[in-house]
């Protein structure tokens, strides 16, 4: 380790800020595209708010917070406490809210005798869709995300302990990992590629980084990353083709494959860069980063209401599309963010506490040093 090298932080505040920038991307990304996405502004658009691979940015750095406490801070994991703490952060909000999506979509007959045959004796698929260990998004759309996220979060101890052990295995990991894509799930080598940043993170954010030929290059790399980000948008405007299209199915690689790359470049910019650190560590996007989760959670619901109600919107503006779409807009993202402030601090935070304090509690059960 480099002898002028800081000791790291316990936690890295300006991370929220990237996670909320990431959320509000997907926010931006759903209402824009809802009903305009054959437009070219709205295609233009996405360059900016590129919504669908922001999901890329949050797995990747998942890996890295979820693996930092352990490869950097070098402190114990307790996969038990692991597994109940991970599982506390994110099912008891989506919980609501999928319960929430399916009695907006039964308002119309929900009344007490409905009840049952919405939870107990479900028509509705809650249950299959409530487990998050299949991707059954019948009632929340956006909910296969937060499947990867849970599915994936189960084997990061056991890819912690393999960068414990040396970390160069972990490169052959994820090498192995792209290889057998074709029988794995592909979003593994975003969390690997989150891990692979804790395990290079002293040499990162080292100020002998500057003298690497990566910092040499950043520029050109950064623009690399933008465009390995934006794939999905170019190929949208401008398609590739066929013969694209066949070399990706052949070898099992599809948009998020890039855009993960492209993620990887982002974090590990944003964990150099001072100056980028300052500004994410703006009170505003702080407060966005801390409720980003249930921003993704939320957004949802009111963008489907929104859009579902359009033509009678477009009747109270009388058909001025513009005015109507940009101030319903403005009341989408207040909308939004009250919600999300409320699950936030009532169900995501207080389930958090609640982690910490059992597991504070708990005897040791497999610990990884």
């Amino acid at each position: 380790m480099p002898g002028t090298q800081q000791l790291p932080k316990h936690y890295l505040s300006y991370l929220d800020s990237a996670r909320g920038i990431a959320a509000l991307m997907v926010l931006f990304y759903h209402f824009i595209t809802w009903h305009y996405d054959n437009l070219i502004y709205a295609k233009l658009a996405s360059f900016i708010f590129n919504g669908r691979d922001a999901v890329s940015f949050f797995f990747v750095l998942s890996g890295f917070v979820l693996s930092y406490k352990y490869i950097v801070l070098k402190k114990p994991l307790d996969v038990k406490k692991f597994f109940i703490n991970r599982f506390l952060r994110l099912f008891p909000a989506f919980f609501v809210t999928v319960l929430v999506c399916i009695l907006y979509r039964q308002m119309a007959i929900l009344h007490f005798h409905n009840l049952a045959r919405l939870s107990i004796f479900t028509k509705t698929e809650f249950w299959e869709e409530i487990y998050l260990f299949k991707a059954h998004t019948r009632n929340y759309g956006a909910g296969w995300t937060l499947v990867i996220e849970l599915t994936i979060s189960f084997f990061m101890p056991f890819i912690i302990a393999i960068a414990k052990v040396n970390r160069k295995l972990v490169s052959w990991l994820l090498i192995t990992v792209i290889l057998i894509m074709a029988v794995m799930n592909d979003f593994f080598v975003h969390f690997i590629l989150g891990i692979l940043a804790s395990c290079y993170f002293f040499e990162i954010t080292d100020k002998s980084f500057r003298q690497t030929k990566w910092y040499k290059y950043r520029i050109p790399l950064v623009i690399a990353a933008f465009i390995l980000f934006s794939v999905r948008v170019i190929d949208n405007i401008v398609p590739f083709g066929s013969t694209y299209n066949y070399i990706a199915s052949y070898f099992t690689i599809n948009f998020f494959f890039f855009s993960g790359i492209g993620s990887f470049i982002f974090l590990v910019v944003i964990l150099q860069n001072k100056k980028i650190q300052n500004i994410l560590n703006h009170s505003v996007l702080r407060f966005y980063g801390k409720i980003s989760y249930d921003i993704y959670l939320m957004h949802w619901i009111v963008v489907t209401v929104i859009f579902e109600q359009w033509d009678e919107i477009l009747k109270v503006f009388h058909d001025r599309a513009k005015l109507a779409f940009l101030l319903t807009f403005i009341a989408y993202f207040i909308t939004t963010t009250i919600l999300a402030t409320l699950v936030h601090y009532t169900i995501e935070l207080p389930f958090i506490r609640f982690g910490k304090k059992i597991t504070s509690t708990m005897k040791p059960f497999i610990v990884i040093e």
